[in-house]
């Protein structure tokens, strides 16, 4: 970049910016901070709020091109972070994702960080502090103002993580006429049990000062304001229509606490209520690798929908077989398994129903790719020819292998997982892959001493099995993994992925 042209950029940028004022709560002594200018990255951007009676401060992330194509209008994406953080946060790594999003294709956005102080984004109850309202009525129109946004709800976005996920669903289901996409990642939402059982401090700290019930135990937390800003009571069938004016998609770590719980029993409730959305629970914990990973998708899938693109048909991932030399019978062994001389191999039963010969194949190629110096055998188990229990004794007679559950795992797809769930005491680890298990969620209860691996798409029927399985392996402490995918048209493509995923945490030993 010249010199020229960086001297113009920082003067355009400063006559922007120039009218804005400090917020006291980042500066005691109320002086003016520096306005800090990395090109595109500008912190100490300020307005005054009237509602609030004080100076707001935000970061930017402009597009690259805003001071040389002085015509265009961009799309405006809000990001709102954590508890305990502001605005004035080193935003650097989320702004190389952005720009490496943009390397590949993605469109140039304008990113707006406001501080959101400690507020969940919302009014408090007694309206002593009303954030939402300085937000819908005064952040949102200043930006457009300074700014050369495409002010309009269809070119206008909201994310966030954490307490900032609570906000991007709070702000966009209070205001759907504002917003044409919230995307909340790691949603800072509990469970109504949960917080029955909050500590009084917690509760009150964290929560009561904002939704009322201060003082309060039981069922007195859950008042009509909380519940009036929580997702939980507002995706109904009542709210469908208003609320489906917005495009949604939620993203989770597989390895938060009562967060996923909570995000995942939200996932239920927008499926029983037939809310369109996208829905993703990968590995990762609270954490902005985790949420900077997620943006990988959820802004290209922004950038869709505000282009007027319907089904989002991305699959996350590559997906790169190697064939493996197979038995005559389709069974495959180890090198391992092969050269012992005293045969007492694992058994990693694989089982389906009625896929191709070409498709199975594949599918054990990929399972076979790591561990070949342990003793193992994978087995093929088409419950069109025979059933699970038959097949195990056909095997088990032929090969050495499986002889006790500790040296027995099984991988299940779809419905032949409620083979695999009524033999379960015969298994250590099960990989279960869109599966079906019970007509009963009550009787889906996680073994704390085996493990689990819950592989699923966010649009499958068997939907309330995967939650059901994975709020029991939290509650008896079982050892497990939950992936949820995109769901595509393409199964074959969906089922290697699936295979793929899960060779990761297979053992063999």
């Amino acid at each position: 970049m010249s010199k020229l042209f960086k001297i113009l950029s920082a003067a355009l940028l400063l006559i922007a910016f120039n009218s804005c004022e400090k917020e006291p709560a980042d500066d005691p002594t109320n002086e003016e901070p520096p306005v800090e200018k990395y090109e595109r990255y500008v912190k100490g951007s300020r307005f005054r709020s009237d509602i609030l009676e004080e100076q707001l401060t935000y970061t930017l992330f402009m597009p690259a091109s805003y001071e040389t194509d002085t015509l265009k209008r961009y799309p405006v994406v809000y990001f709102l972070h954590g508890i305990g953080e502001s605005s004035t946060k080193d935003w650097t790594e989320y702004m190389k994702t952005i720009e490496s999003l943009e390397d590949n294709g993605l469109q140039e956005m304008i990113y707006v960080f406001p501080n959101g102080y400690s507020s969940y984004y919302c009014n408090t109850f007694d309206g002593k502090f009303r954030y939402m309202d300085m937000f819908i009525q005064e952040l949102v129109p200043h930006i457009d103002a300074t700014f050369r946004t495409k002010a309009d709800r269809q070119y206008r976005a909201i994310t966030g993580y954490s307490m900032g996920g609570f906000g991007t669903a709070a702000l966009a289901l209070k205001n759907p006429d504002v917003f044409g996409m919230s995307a909340p990642m790691s949603i800072s939402l509990c469970t109504d049990k949960r917080y029955l059982s909050e500590s009084q401090d917690g509760w009150e700290n964290q929560w009561g000062r904002i939704f009322g019930g201060i003082g309060q135990r039981g069922e007195g937390r859950l008042t009509d304001y909380y519940k009036e800003h929580c997702p939980f009571y507002q995706f109904t069938p009542e709210n469908k229509d208003r609320l489906s004016q917005v495009k949604w998609f939620i993203h989770c770590g597989d390895d938060e606490d009562q967060l996923l719980i909570a995000n995942d029993s939200l996932h239920v409730i927008l499926r029983n209520n037939g809310y369109e959305h996208e829905f993703r629970i990968s590995d990762g914990a609270h954490t902005g690798s985790y949420w900077r990973s997620a943006m990988r998708e959820t802004l290209p899938w922004i950038e869709q929908m505000m282009n007027g693109g319907g089904e989002w048909t991305k699959v996350m991932g590559t997906v790169s077989m190697k064939s493996s030399a197979l038995n005559e019978d389709g069974t495959f062994a180890s090198q391992g398994y092969t050269d012992a001389s005293e045969k007492n191999g694992l058994a990693m039963w694989f089982v389906h129903k009625g896929l191709s010969k070409d498709i199975v194949d594949k599918c054990i190629g990929g399972l076979s790719q790591s561990g070949s110096i342990f003793q193992y055998m994978i087995l093929p188990c088409d419950l069109e020819q025979k059933s699970l229990q038959e097949w195990m004794t056909f095997y088990k007679a032929k090969y050495e292998v499986g002889k006790t559950p500790d040296k027995s795992q099984i991988f299940a797809i779809g419905e032949t997982g409620r083979d695999a769930w009524a033999l379960q005491d015969e298994f250590k680890r099960f990989y279960l892959v869109d599966a079906d298990l019970t007509d009963e969620e009550t009787s889906i209860l996680a073994d704390k001493d085996k493990f689990y691996y819950i592989d699923t798409v966010d649009d499958s029927k068997y939907y309330k099995d995967s939650n059901a399985l994975y709020v029991s392996c939290k509650a008896t402490g079982a050892d497990f993994e939950y992936r949820m995918r995109n769901g595509i048209s393409d199964k074959e493509q969906q089922l290697m992925l699936a295979i793929q995923n899960a060779a990761e945490k297979l053992k063999y030993q």
